[in-house]
């Protein structure tokens, strides 16, 4: 039997999955951005839900037997932990409720939810924690100190937004020359303060970065365009990774794609590689980061391995080749 199948992208979620399987039909419920440079790019022609076309009637198990669903499920979610949950949108929920219903109108053999939502939980409590044999979830931030149900995998590589992660890893990367570096840490983006009262989760650039600059020179060159950002970038020996609103962020893979050595504030996210990032690369707080950077400064062979290991991560498990057979993987599917 030849699988087809069907991407249903709630909101211009992401459309690395359809990089990922160019051979799907890739459906959005709902257009928020505008990716004309994107599509354009990857010679992409989406199906947008509209009054001419019903991607519910259209996405039959007739037509596809797999099924991936792009959203952050969390917002669809009402309560919360016995709370009125403050991520919640009326409109994200309207869209599951018909998901729901197409799943059980139709007999698909596969459906996998890609969660991008920024916090941690288990996205089976859409479907009252009773998970069907044939629906996956692969999730953004993957706690590596929980345990899942076993349909719940790791996935990091979605976001919401204009950007485009699995673009930047798997095609960035690969165009981009290793360039002199300046011994400097480069830090570009928001000082933000966020909180999330349902879920429990606090996040505080301000304080943490007020903390760093005591202890460690920062480069920030303020707002400038993107190309020079990416020049920049690229040409620092380090660049920081804070913990922002979801982990990881878009600027962990905008590191990661530069070749510079990624210098992340510590956290529990799983990614789905056994591989590790270097220790010394990883900070808990303004002592350690300052402890680890006059290390690497003071032993250039350490600098060195640590940036040729995060280049093989990516070399290794951030390819297009990788990415797919990875979820193919997961659900048991060969797809040649």
């Amino acid at each position: 039997m030849t699988n087809r199948i069907a991407i249903i992208d709630f909101l211009n979620q992401d459309v690395g999955l359809k990089i990922l399987f160019p051979e799907a039909d890739y459906f959005i419920l709902q257009e928020e951005f505008d990716r004309t440079q994107i599509y354009s790019k990857y010679n992409i022609k989406p199906i947008v839900h509209n009054k001419d076309v019903n991607v519910y009637e259209h996405v039959t198990s007739n037509k596809y037997n797999i099924v991936f669903i792009i959203a952050a499920l969390y917002n669809s979610i009402e309560i919360y932990n016995n709370k009125k949950n403050t991520a919640f949108q009326l409109h994200i929920h309207e869209k599951l409720k018909n998901i729901k219903s197409l799943i059980n109108k139709n007999n698909f053999d596969k459906v996998c939810f890609f969660d991008n939502y920024d916090y941690d939980y288990d996205p089976n409590i859409i479907f009252h924690n009773s998970p069907c044999n044939n629906i996956y979830f692969f999730k953004r931030y993957y706690n590596k100190e929980k345990l899942y149900n076993t349909n719940v995998f790791q996935f990091p590589y979605i976001i919401f937004g204009h950007q485009c992660n699995i673009d930047m890893i798997t095609d960035r990367f690969n165009k981009k020359k290793e360039e002199q570096k300046q011994s400097r840490i480069f830090f570009s983006g928001s000082l933000m303060n966020h909180k999330d009262n349902t879920y429990g989760v606090y996040r505080n650039r301000i304080e943490i970065m007020n903390r760093i600059v005591k202890k460690v020179n920062i480069y920030n060159p303020g707002h400038v365009n993107h190309d020079t950002f990416i020049k920049i970038l690229s040409t620092s020996k380090y660049c920081l990774d804070l913990l922002g609103v979801g982990d990881p962020n878009i600027r962990t893979f905008e590191i990661l794609s530069s070749k510079s050595l990624r210098i992340s504030q510590r956290s529990n996210l799983k990614w789905n590689f056994e591989d590790e990032f270097c220790e010394e690369t990883i900070f808990q707080d303004e002592n350690e980061l300052l402890e680890k950077i006059v290390r690497l400064e003071n032993d250039p062979q350490l600098y060195q391995e640590c940036l040729d290991k995060q280049n093989e991560i990516v070399r290794k498990h951030m390819n297009i080749g990788s990415l797919r057979s990875y979820i193919l993987d997961k659900i048991n599917i060969n797809i040649t």
